[in-house]
Formats: C-alpha cells, sequence, structure tokens
C-alpha cells in the first residue's frame, strides 16, 4: 500500500518496479514479506531490513537517528489493557520516503490506524502530517483509561476508609500499580522518539511541520505524569492499607489484652481457694461458696468499670 504526496496532494499508487517522482514524498504500508521483495527499490539498507523481520520480543519502542535516514520501532501497548499481547511496527524515514512495516500484528490493528491516520490528513497532506496521525492513534484511549483508574482508585480508597479491607485488596492494588507502570514506561519510550523527531537533526523534515511532533510530545509527556500521579496515590493507599490492618491488628490485641486483665484477679481467686488447706475458713463454711462467687461477681465488675473509665473498653 503506498501513497504519493505530491504538492500537498495524496494519491494512491502502485510503484511498477520503479520508484516514482524523487521530488515527491512516498508514504508506504508494508509486511516484512514486501519489505524484503522491494527493499532495494526503496534503497532500503539491509541491515534495516534485517532488522524488521527479527521478532526480538525485547525490543524497546526507539528512534534510532543516521545521516541519511531515522529508523524505529515501536512495541504497541493496549492502552486499556497492558497485558494484553503487543503489536510491533517499525517507521523508516528518509528525506523523501514514510516506511510503516508491519513486524507483528494478528488483527491488523496497524493497517487500520495508517489508513486512518492518512485520510485524516489526505487534505494538504505531508509525511510529517501522516506520522504525527499514527503516533497520536497510540495514545488516543489514554486519558480513557486514566478516567477508569482514577474511579477505581476513588473505589478502593472508599473501602479502606469504610474499613471494608480483605486480603484481595492489596494484591488490587499492586496490579493497578503494575498496569501503570507498564504504561509510564510505554510513554516515556514514546516521549523520546517525539523529542528525537521534533530535533530533526538529519533534516529530514520541513521546519513549519516539526510543530506536529511538539503537538505530541507534549500529550505524551502530560500522560506520563498523569500516570505516575495516580502511581503515587497507590503508593500511599497501600500505605493506608497497610496502616488500617495493623490499626485492626492492634485493636483485636488490645481487646485480648483487656480480656486477660480482667480474667487474671479471677485466676488469683481460683488458684488461693483451689489449694485446700484445712486450715482454711471458708472450707468448712457454710457460705463459703457464695462468698466466692459474689467475689468474683465484685472483682470483674470492679475491673470493668476501671477499663471503661480509662476508656479502653
Amino acid at each position: 500500500m503506498f501513497y504519493l504526496i505530491r504538492n500537498h496532494d495524496l494519491e494512491e499508487i502502485e510503484l511498477q518496479g520503479r520508484y516514482p517522482d524523487e521530488k515527491a514524498s512516498l508514504i508506504g504500508y508494508l509486511t516484512r514479506q514486501e519489505l524484503e521483495e522491494q527493499y532495494q527499490l526503496l534503497q532500503i539498507p539491509p541491515t534495516i531490513v534485517e532488522r524488521c523481520v527479527t521478532e526480538n520480543s525485547h525490543f524497546n519502542s526507539s528512534l534510532e537517528v543516521y545521516d541519511e535516514y531515522s529508523f524505529g520501532v515501536i512495541n504497541i501497548v493496549n492502552v486499556m489493557n497492558a497485558k494484553e499481547a503487543r503489536d510491533r511496527i517499525a517507521i523508516i524515514i528518509r528525506h523523501n520516503l514514510l516506511i510503516l512495516v508491519k513486524i507483528i500484528d494478528e488483527d491488523d490493528n496497524t493497517r487500520v490506524l495508517f489508513q486512518e491516520s492518512v485520510e485524516r490528513f489526505r487534505q494538504n497532506a505531508s509525511k510529517e502530517k501522516i506520522l504525527f496521525g499514527v503516533l497520536e492513534k497510540l495514545i488516543s484511549e489514554a486519558n480513557n483509561y486514566l478516567a477508569i483508574s482514577e474511579s477505581v482508585i476513588l473505589e478502593m480508597e472508599a473501602q479502606i476508609v469504610d474499613g471494608k479491607i480483605d486480603s484481595s485488596l492489596n494484591k488490587k492494588i499492586f496490579q493497578q500499580k503494575n498496569q501503570l507502570s507498564i504504561l509510564n514506561n510505554y510513554y516515556e519510550h514514546l516521549i523520546e522518539m517525539g523529542e528525537e523527531l521534533q530535533n530533526n537533526s538529519n533534516d529530514l523534515f520541513t521546519g513549519k511541520d516539526l510543530r506536529y511532533f511538539k503537538v505530541f510530545t507534549g500529550r505524551a509527556s502530560r500522560l506520563s505524569a498523569s500516570t505516575r500521579a495516580q502511581s503515587e496515590s497507590l503508593i500511599h493507599l497501600r500505605e493506608a492499607h497497610d496502616a488500617t490492618m495493623n490499626y485492626e491488628l492492634n485493636r483485636i490485641m488490645k481487646v485480648f489484652t483487656i480480656i486477660t486483665a480482667i480474667f487474671l484477679p479471677l485466676t488469683l481467686i481460683v488458684g488461693w481457694y483451689g489449694m485446700n488447706f484445712n486450715d482454711m475458713p471458708e472450707l468448712s463454711w457454710k457460705y463459703g461458696y457464695p462468698y466466692v462467687i459474689i467475689l468474683s461477681v465484685l472483682v470483674l465488675g470492679g475491673s470493668i468499670l476501671f477499663f471503661r473509665r480509662k476508656k479502653l473498653l
């Protein structure tokens, strides 16, 4: 799939074994197989082709700048579900050339993304605008996810305030923070890529359209800042969760301690009158048993009254 931009007019073309007008900008979307078949015609270095056909899962999103061209790889994170399998595209840029290469994409989403960008900037087109449209699509759902994430965090905060905590809440906090960490890392890589495009150190872009890369970098930076802010909120939330759990544990231990303290005098009475010495006056006294019962009740009531006055009960 190729498009030619001549005098800001965009038209779909077929290469037919020859390179089109050198003064016009060629925009294309290729599979890896198509790249291997046409890289010589497109004057793309073989080393770039080799890197495009390598399915290395450890690639980070990045842009490498050379004298005659720039080459980048983007691992596309689904911002609504960061743990989902990632698509991967390569970007090859020369003075009058912009090629997107599908490296990994089971559902062909990247082709749709490219076509939507082309349609968006069909009027007064340029390769800078097309590339901006592609990059912007990568973060188009980010604000929606941040709104959902904020609602989830507020719900977890409400649970802690209401004392409705359980062992699963800490797991939810960890999962949410892990998702935000993945997204922040993704945005940071996109910011670096946007800054490299904006710097235009190898003069592949026209000056007037560089502002689009500045707009993209600004948006990605704001998303990164918002994501970090939510991550920090989750850190405070976890601390509040741990503090609440410790408070509940301390409260339970306090209750057990008070119960022990209340019944300790009764234990002393039981031990005392359980010795059964012959000379104990209460042993042969007919009111001895009721006496011990009344004494125990008085001691118990006095202990409870004491702890209530101390506001421990």
